[in-house]
């Protein structure tokens, strides 16, 4: 009979004859103060738990602070050369040592540290993140909540995956936002801020460092003063926006992870995922579209109406001309609108085109258009859509149409073929002029 068969049988501690990997897998399963306790079981035990590579503790499960201030400190300096996998710190005592917290996670950096959250729940904001913690190159989730955040210089965190942030106070808004767009691997994102005004991400897959990976990606945005938001991101699947207030400007380039819009499919994933970006924009006053988002968004008008933008006074976007007979769809959304910015993209060969309605807004609160168009092909198409608008604005002020052809611009046929078409509103004026920018 084996030494071990023998313990079992005479009902002594067989579990310590068991390898210290294994020993460390079980207590790593375990809440850390309950691992901690095994500590007092023998002599072999005494020190296992330093060996865990799983740190997780809440400050106010401990009565006496200095002692437990003591065991993070013995715990994170036992093993200095052993990789640290995860440190999770929650606190919400006032009299809590944040220096010793901030030393901690310096160690845990030092440490390759892969998955780090700091649950901040006290009445002050928590100084405690470290200017190392912005180098580390092993993590790959972080998890900060009502701490503040400090200027840095450079920020490298070549595996960083997961990214909430909620709560948080930063030096200013362009740390937010060096910070969010700085990752190259991020999958999962989350900002959640009571004070944040302006914060602009860029996801973009024409850097060095893209990968094609990016299926399940997601981008999560709650933050209620929330003022500007610009998002340029041909990666993530899934944008959930909320609370945005009513006076917030957006500019969205977001492409749902595809590869190729000439070739969409009735994808209901992606359906939905379009569906919850507009439902988180649907307050907001102003709104800019990149000619790939609303590429997609005419894609989704096939199975789903838009919501209704109800504060949106002003609205630009690139539209593709096969797109065209969705506009009537899409200003349909906005109510109330006032401004009207269009560039046309693409070509089509078709000459007939039609308008299934007029928008409320066309006959009560337009009042500025412009459409720009960036070539000097075939004006067919574009004349209607230019007669279209004026025929049925009833309260425009002014019309512009911008090309990038002087020639066109100062063509007596093209000036005198606008001012032939009939304006519903008779306060309106037409404008011919030359595109110089690509906004």
């Amino acid at each position: 009979m084996s030494e071990l068969g023998a313990i079992h049988r005479s009902g002594e501690d067989w579990i310590s004859f068991l390898p210290e990997p294994l020993l460390c897998q079980v207590l790593s399963d375990l809440p850390t103060k309950i691992a901690v306790r095994t500590s007092i079981l023998s002599t072999r035990w005494r020190n296992l738990w330093l060996s865990i590579p799983v740190l997780d503790v809440d400050i106010d499960d401990f009565f006496d602070l200095t002692t437990f201030v003591s065991l993070v400190s013995k715990y994170l300096d036992f093993s200095t050369e052993s990789s640290l996998h995860t440190l999770k710190i929650t606190f919400k005592r006032q009299e809590v040592d944040l220096f010793s917290i901030k030393s901690w996670i310096e160690t845990a950096v030092l440490r390759k540290i892969q998955h780090l959250e700091v649950d901040c729940r006290m009445s002050f904001m928590c100084e405690v993140m470290p200017l190392s913690l912005y180098l580390c190159e092993t993590l790959v989730s972080l998890r900060l909540h009502f701490v503040a955040l400090h200027s840095f210089e450079f920020v490298s965190l070549p595996n960083l995956k997961v990214m909430h942030l909620e709560e948080n106070v930063y030096a200013d808004d362009e740390i937010l936002e060096n910070l969010v767009s700085s990752y190259e691997t991020v999958k999962i994102l989350r900002v959640r801020s009571q004070a944040l005004n302006s914060l602009k991400l860029v996801l973009d897959s024409s850097r060095s460092w893209y990968n094609d990976d990016s299926e399940g990606w997601e981008v999560l945005i709650d933050a209620p003063r929330l003022k500007y938001l610009s998002i340029k991101d041909d990666q993530s699947a899934s944008f959930v926006i909320t609370n945005l207030c009513s006076s917030a400007k957006v500019e969205i380039g977001v492409s749902f992870n595809v590869n190729d819009i000439w070739d969409l499919d009735d994808s209901l994933e992606r359906i939905s995922s379009v569906g919850k970006l507009l439902t988180g924009l649907s307050n907001v006053r102003d709104m800019t579209l990149s000619g790939t988002t609303l590429k997609i968004i005419c894609q989704y008008l096939k199975h789903e109406p838009m919501p209704q933008f109800h504060d949106m006074t002003r609205f630009q976007a690139k539209l593709y001309v096969s797109d065209l007979e969705k506009l009537p769809s899409i200003l349909e959304s906005c109510p109330n609108l006032q401004s009207l910015v269009l560039k046309l993209k693409g070509i089509t060969d078709k000459e007939e085109i039609s308008f299934s309605s007029v928008p409320k807004c066309m006959q009560s609160s337009l009042e500025y258009i412009e459409l720009r168009r960036p070539n000097c092909g075939n004006a067919v198409v574009e004349m209607k859509v230019i007669k279209y608008l004026l025929e049925h604005s009833g309260v425009l002020k002014k019309f512009t149409l911008r090309v990038d052809c002087p020639i066109k611009a100062q063509d007596p046929v093209v000036v005198r073929e606008l001012m032939r078409f009939r304006r519903c509103s008779s306060a309106c004026e037409v404008n011919v002029g030359i595109l110089e920018d690509d906004p």
